[in-house]
């Protein structure tokens, strides 16, 4: 295959994409490489027909693309012009070698899926995965976005957590929120049994985590909670939602 000079700014990322913002890394850093060193490795890009903006679209080489854009220099290309499936066999074959995380993998995936360009068992086939692993990956793109905005970076979330947080998930908006409350937890990259086991003590009011602060009654009785996110109150306790504010208004009148 030959490998041709293009520039970066007639290229545009394949909507299959599998590449999220928090595994870009420090872009200035590559193209500091790229201007200094040279583009080692070239992009794989798939000519564009009936687009006036974009003559190609980039189906590996997210980063490189970038980095060239930034720095305003010429990309070097290799020109395939083939269908969906092999873009994706591409795609899939590069960044094997690339540690790319489960959860950009199994949101590309399901998003191939979804718009019918592949099938559940093509896309195992190609990943060279079980089956049952990429079902497990496919559970990424059916957790809501509220959870993972939560977490943020899901460089460290494995595919078998997805789907102990989708099973969580689907069970109530209360799981729902209990998932949201320790996002940072899955974000360190809690494993599915501690997942499961932080729910269910956060639902039975037992939840603790290392910098909280429990506030008791005159009786002993746990009253609430300080954690990272907030006060927490107990489900037992009952009280005036409309006297704490006034409360809480009067105490902080003068911040």
């Amino acid at each position: 295959m030959d490998v041709i000079e293009i520039d970066p700014r007639v290229c545009v990322r394949w909507q299959y994409a599998d590449r999220n913002y928090f595994e870009f890394g420090d872009v200035d850093v590559l193209a500091e490489d790229i201007k200094r060193n040279g583009q080692i490795t070239p992009v794989f890009v798939r000519p564009l027909k009936d687009n006036d903006k974009f003559k190609y679209e980039v189906i590996a080489g997210s980063r490189r693309l970038k980095a060239c854009l930034g720095a305003d220099i010429m990309m070097k290309a290799i020109v395939v012009d083939v269908p969906d499936i092999e873009a994706a066999t591409i795609q899939i074959k590069e960044n094997e070698q690339l540690g790319l995380s489960e959860y950009s993998r199994g949101m590309s995936f399901a998003k191939l899926k979804e718009d019918g360009k592949l099938t559940q068992d093509q896309l195992s086939d190609i990943a060279g995965c079980s089956r049952k692993k990429m079902q497990s990956l496919l559970c990424f793109a059916k957790v809501s976005k509220d959870i993972w905005n939560a977490v943020g970076n899901m460089s460290k979330v494995s595919a078998r957590s997805a789907e102990t947080i989708l099973a969580l998930y689907k069970k109530s908006d209360d799981h729902k929120k209990a998932l949201i409350e320790i996002a940072e937890e899955i974000r360190k990259g809690a494993g599915s049994v501690r997942i499961e086991r932080m729910i269910n003590e956060i639902l039975n009011g037992s939840f603790r985590d290392e910098e909280e602060e429990v506030i008791a009654g005159h009786n002993g009785n746990t009253i609430a909670v300080w954690r990272k996110g907030g006060i927490f109150f107990s489900k037992n306790i009952n009280f005036n939602k409309q006297k704490l504010n006034k409360l809480l208004m009067e105490f902080f009148k003068d911040e």
